[in-house]
């Protein structure tokens, strides 16, 4: 059976999801792993740790500014469900950027602490002074926003879940690179969908 390219998201925009996956997986490896050891641990892997940060930051710039251009895949839900992922997914985004800001803005080297450079090679500019909270404070909400990004992921990650085991809509696949080997119930309804309206404009 052929596949209904309009029923998956386009491709850059896949690979850019995956990558930011990618890129928060090793991140909280880093943050709960070595990071959290006693001692200068996790001075030594802080540079690191801004480095994929900057890294995730830039993934998801630029996957909103690409998904601003692309239109989503063919859904037959209703408008409410549609609004609700919506406002789900741009909460995400948002509190994902604000964990990743904060984070920016409670870094302050010690003294003698060489400036933090991307992946050893180019700076990362230090953040500006905020006369209402110290570093401290922001390094405070930056922990304490890491634990709602991760009520939120694991929300999505259920959803998703749901999605595949329980409705079987074809939502995950929309999201997944090579060609499936069955489609959703929603997926055959669409290409016949398709199929007639191609068979009515080839008719004489």
């Amino acid at each position: 059976m052929r596949e209904n390219p309009h029923l998956r998201w386009h491709f850059g925009i896949r690979l850019l999801h995956w990558l930011t996956v990618i890129a928060l997986v090793a991140q909280l490896a880093i943050a709960f792993g070595p990071m959290n050891e006693p001692g200068m641990a996790a001075m030594n892997w802080l540079p690191l740790h801004m480095s994929v940060g900057v890294t995730i930051l830039a993934i998801i710039v630029l996957r909103l500014c690409w998904r601003s251009f692309t239109q989503p895949p063919a859904r037959h839900t209703s408008r409410f469900v549609r609004f609700a992922t919506a406002f789900f997914h741009m909460f995400l985004y948002v509190i994902i950027l604000a964990v990743l800001i904060t984070g920016w803005l409670g870094y302050r080297p010690m003294p003698f602490m060489p400036p933090a450079r991307f992946f050893g090679n180019l700076p990362v500019p230090l953040a500006p002074s905020v006369d209402a909270l110290s570093a401290r404070a922001f390094a405070f909400v930056h922990a304490k926003l890491v634990w709602i990004m991760l009520g939120f992921v694991g929300v999505h990650i259920l959803a998703a879940l749901v999605h595949v085991v329980l409705l079987r809509d074809g939502v995950m696949r929309s999201m997944l690179f090579g060609r499936a080997h069955f489609a959703s119930r929603e997926e055959n309804a669409q290409l016949a969908v398709d199929d007639e309206a191609g068979s009515s404009r080839n008719r004489p």
